[in-house]
């Protein structure tokens, strides 16, 4: 299984990957024009959403009209490579692998700051696995002015998947101090519903200086699928998560009127410390096995002795079903669906405007190697120490 170990690159990591070419091809081509001003705007623009005026797109060889292409993101904002919105006429048929859906809207993300184009990736695909993660992603090549933009990840929108796969009414964005962000709602809710479900979600955090133990376990209970929230931290700090508060999205699930999550944003993964430092960390939380202290509502799971035996209860159950055969499935795949990218010298040769610029297959098979290997050694290293 794993004969030589040392965190990420300082020795020999020999591992029983099979990181080969599938025979995989590029699944989805999408392909457009825009005037050479509008090109030159978008590739130097630095932090501001711009319009890419395109009449026609053709995606995967259907032609279809765009209502609307914009750049999108944060951070990625700053780079050459910008993610993109897309809002179209009628579907595109986006594929991955045997699996095809329709969709009119959805998102292109650069992958800039995601080091090889994996993380997000792998971390989406495991994320499946536990059942915390539905949205539909793919990889993508962008073609504009028929130049290679790429390597490229195509997501399904969240709201999109909270609205049309679950009825839900709302779909809310979780900033730093619990802020409420971003609000998205479907069309039938009305102005009094929005105001009810932005209370519902204060509630969550009044709670936690309301109550304590079981009876806070219960209370958050009604309002929140905790058990799901303290999964998704648990997989956070398995996978070493350097920045998550933010990067979540809450949806109300109609079966029973609780708030469930939409994870988002794994370019993080692997991190040494989390976004806040250790020391910050460890003074709030001291060496609990959450890997950030951030939010109210993670620093009270782990300071409360109920909810972490809970949580504790979470992260045995991530670590055990992301065993060693879940996880060479989901590493196998990931580098099969890279590869042809890679094979393509005018898609990687993008890369040099990313924050990771050096690439190459060998190295995208040793750095997949490492952190398998990591996984396997963290994963023995936590079912031991919650044994004890």
């Amino acid at each position: 299984m794993l004969f030589v170990f040392q965190l990420f690159g300082q020795s020999t990591t020999k591992t029983n990957l099979e990181l080969i070419d599938k025979g995989k091809k590029i699944d989805n081509v999408i392909e457009f024009s825009i005037s050479t001003n509008n090109y030159a705007q978008m590739k130097n623009t630095d932090g501001n959403s711009i319009s890419l005026n395109s009449k026609i797109l053709k995606i995967n060889n259907d032609f279809i009209v765009p209502k609307d292409i914009h750049t999108r993101g944060q951070t990625t904002q700053y780079y050459r490579r910008k993610s993109l919105s897309f809002s179209l006429d009628s579907k595109a048929k986006i594929i991955q692998g045997d699996d095809t859906l329709g969709m009119k809207k959805f998102e292109a993300i650069s992958l800039s700051m995601d080091n090889f184009y994996y993380r997000n990736r792998l971390a989406f695909g495991l994320l499946k696995k536990l059942n915390l993660f539905n949205l539909f992603y793919a990889y993508g090549d962008i073609k504009i002015n028929d130049e290679h933009a790429g390597v490229y990840l195509l997501l399904q929108r969240p709201q999109d998947w909270a609205f049309n796969m679950k009825d839900s009414p709302i779909l809310i964005r979780r900033g730093y101090d619990h802020k409420i962000e971003k609000i998205k709602t479907d069309k039938k809710v009305d102005k009094s519903e929005i105001k009810a479900y932005r209370k519902t979600f204060s509630e969550i955090y009044k709670l936690l200086n309301d109550f304590d133990g079981e009876r806070l376990y219960q209370e958050l209970s009604k309002l929140l699928d905790i058990e799901m929230y303290m999964k998704w931290l648990a997989f956070n700090y398995f996978f070493k998560n350097g920045d998550y508060t933010d990067e979540v999205f809450f949806y109300i699930d109609p079966t029973d009127e609780k708030f469930r999550i939409i994870p988002w944003d794994y370019d993080d993964i692997f991190s040494n410390t989390p976004h806040e430092g250790r020391k910050e960390k460890y003074d709030k939380i001291g060496d609990k096995f959450l890997f950030s202290s951030e939010d109210e509502l993670d620093r009270k799971i782990a300071n409360d002795n109920f909810l972490y035996e809970h949580y504790l209860k979470q992260l045995k159950t991530v670590a055990l079903q992301l065993d060693e055969s879940v996880l060479k499935e989901v590493f196998e795949n990931t580098y099969a669906e890279l590869y042809p990218y890679y094979s393509n010298p005018d898609i990687i040769s993008m890369a040099q405007y990313d924050s990771h610029p050096t690439v190459s297959i060998p190295l995208l098979k040793k750095s997949l190697e490492e952190s398998y290997a990591y996984l396997l050694m963290s994963r023995t290293v936590i079912l031991n120490q919650l044994k004890n």
